[in-house]
């Protein structure tokens, strides 16, 4: 007999509750990513350049100052 309603361990209750707060960050961060990466402009396909600029890449020039050609 216990005098608490519940005779689960507080243990297993603060456990259960501090996976659900790491659910809600993770469902939350994610939904932000995805918001970032997958926006407005999705439906068009990315050029080269636009791929390499995004993860801080440039591409290569020929000498002179020309694009590849």
């Amino acid at each position: 007999i216990t005098s608490e309603k519940l005779c689960r361990s507080q243990q297993d209750l603060l456990h259960r509750a501090s996976s659900y707060l790491c659910l809600l960050q993770s469902t939350r961060l994610h939904l932000s990513l995805h918001a970032e990466y997958h926006g407005e402009g999705s439906t068009r396909e990315k050029g080269l350049g636009d791929v390499a600029r995004m993860v801080g890449l440039a591409l290569p020039t020929q000498p002179g100052g020309k694009g590849w050609e």
